[in-house]
């Protein structure tokens, strides 16, 4: 496989974590995965990185963030680490999805991120090791 594995080391900005995502998914698409396996690891990097730009690193000005991606039987395994705040509790959130028996106008905004990550990734990890958040998951190669 083109590129892999690799890693990326970037500052916790909305523009660099956008520039990763692209970077990400044109070394995945080098590598051979199709477009159903790209678009899960996009939705999912994108939630998981914006989350530690907006939450773990909200106030760093200077906060770092780095992604590393290899491939194995499982698929595409991600190990995200920031030197931003906790995780709430210690551990990944589980949240269901919100309820979709209300009109449309009524769902929440917002509230999905995880239960999303939860629905495509497996094997998530959380650690806190030596002042560094470790966030790792597993999304299967769809081909």
């Amino acid at each position: 496989m083109a590129d892999i594995p690799f890693s990326l080391r970037f500052p916790s900005t909305s523009r660099a974590v956008r520039s990763a995502l692209a970077e990400t998914c044109t070394r995945l698409k080098a590598g051979e995965s199709g477009a159903d396996t790209v678009g899960q690891v996009e939705i999912v990097l994108a939630e998981v990185l914006n989350n530690v730009v907006e939450h773990a690193l909200c106030h760093e000005e200077e906060g770092e963030i780095t992604l590393s991606v290899h491939h194995d039987d499982e698929g595409w395994r991600f190990e995200i680490s920031d030197d931003g705040v906790a995780m709430p509790g210690g551990i990944v959130p589980h949240p269901p999805l919100p309820g979709t028996n209300s009109p449309l106008q009524d769902l929440p905004e917002g509230g999905f991120g995880w239960a999303i990550v939860n629905m495509l990734a497996h094997d998530l990890s959380y650690r806190r090791k030596a002042g560094r958040n470790h966030l790792s998951f597993v999304i299967a190669d769809l081909g």
